[in-house]
């Protein structure tokens, strides 16, 4: 952590590169904590569109605009509002425009630095490139004894868990995944069952999963070991953006072969066994699924044929969240439905995307655009709500009162914007 922090100190943009699962995020996280400077800290990995990269930049920083102008205008041209570090985190899907927005950002604010964290570099002058390599062997050993210890299991340093862990080769998230199932099997069990299992998946999307092959194997073998419910909601799990409440699970990911009276318990098991996390904030806990453990589902939910049904699903709760935010706002209530929606973005944004890319599905896009107006015009979100209704009323749904909600909103949001 020494030599990363040194690096920042002599050059503006530092990018942490590795393999999927190596800690490049965690070891960010312990540098900025350690920081006595301000920083703001964002979450790329679940921006699916590349136009909203700034808007993820300018959220994370809480700066809202009611003009006209762009997320990137308002970063450049309120420059104290900005802290001395910017971090970006997991923004290999869409390198391109990340790129290009820092390497503004960096000419035009010579007081800012940028961390960034990623599978590549950006690709960027002056960039100083830190990669991070797998654990060594003790290191490796004593991550692994200390998550069994953290499950209720004592293992030794020995010849089996030594093996296990260069089997591994040291990728600190393979080695916890490895860890979590050591209450139902020993490590030379675990070192029988190692193996490839994403060989069992054929076709595409593979450029999704992770490309080292022990990662491969660690997330394969763990979903090998899974329950049949527990697979079912890994793979249900994989249809959300960012963070997610157990309500929106039990919604979502319940039926057909999995009762929602289950999901709380099975939902507790995939956390036990490091294949979600958990965060805690004001609003209560929340869980995360890493990109990698949700290619990997995303793959076995598309192999069951069961995408679609679950993005569905996944869009009518987001429906009717935001239906219910709309009746909250003017209410005592307005402060936590502001919360709340900025931490549903990413998942607000999956459902609007879906419903804008199916022509059937236009009415409902038309809706959750109309629906989200007080996030437009109330939260600071007039380009991004802009933006979203233009799509929406340009497209013939069939049904006036959505459309015609749609264009009010919109209309409501160009007078603001003047």
């Amino acid at each position: 952590m020494d030599a990363l922090a040194a690096a920042l100190r002599s050059a503006r943009l530092v990018t942490v590169t590795g393999t999927g699962g190596v800690g490049k995020s965690r070891l960010a996280a312990r540098l900025v904590a350690d920081q006595e400077s301000a920083h703001g800290w964002v979450e790329l990995a679940p921006v699916r569109d590349a136009q909203f990269v700034e808007y993820a930049v300018a959220e994370a920083l809480g700066l809202t605009d009611h003009t006209t102008r762009s997320p990137r205008e308002a970063l450049l041209e309120r420059p104290a509002g900005l802290p001395p570090l910017l971090v970006l985190d997991g923004f290999e899907h869409l390198a391109g425009a990340t790129a290009e927005l820092v390497a503004e950002l960096l000419r035009r604010l010579p007081g800012l630095r940028v961390l960034a964290v990623g599978r590549r570099p950006l690709g960027l002058a002056g960039e100083r490139l830190f990669p991070l390599a797998p654990l060594g062997p003790d290191e490796a050993v004593e991550l692994f004894t200390r998550r069994a210890h953290e499950q209720g299991v004592t293992v030794a340093d020995g010849p089996e868990v030594r093996e296990l862990c260069r089997r591994l080769d040291g990728i600190p998230l393979a080695l916890e995944l490895a860890a979590g199932r050591l209450r139902a099997l020993s490590p030379a069990q675990l070192l029988e069952r190692l193996g490839d299992r994403f060989r069992l998946l054929t076709g595409g999307g593979r450029d999704a999963l992770p490309r080292h092959q022990a990662l491969r194997t660690a997330i394969g073998w763990s979903h090998e070991l899974c329950t049949p419910a527990e697979r079912l909601l890994w793979a249900r799990l994989s249809v959300f953006a960012g963070t997610f409440d157990l309500e929106a699970v039990e919604y979502v990911c319940s039926g057909d072969g999995l009762a929602a009276a289950d999901v709380l318990d099975v939902l507790s098991e995939l956390l036990a066994q490091s294949v979600i996390a958990r965060e805690d904030g004001p609003a209560g806990p929340r869980y995360r699924m890493l990109d990698t453990v949700g290619a990997y589902g995303a793959l076995w939910l598309e192999a069951a044929g069961d995408t679609a049904r679950l993005r569905r699903r996944h869009r009518d709760w987001y429906l009717g969240l935001a239906a219910w935010c709309e009746l909250e706002w003017f209410s005592p209530r307005q402060r936590e439905v502001a919360a709340r929606v900025a931490v549903e973005l990413p998942n607000l944004r999956t459902a609007l995307e879906f419903c804008l890319t199916e022509p059937a599905q236009a009415h409902l896009g038309q809706c959750l655009a109309g629906s989200l107006w007080f996030c437009w015009v109330g939260c600071g979100r007039l380009a991004e709500g802009r933006r979203w209704l233009e799509r929406s009323v340009a497209l013939e749904s069939g049904y006036e009162r959505s459309r015609l909600k749609a264009l009010w909103v919109l209309g409501y949001v160009a007078v603001l914007q003047g």
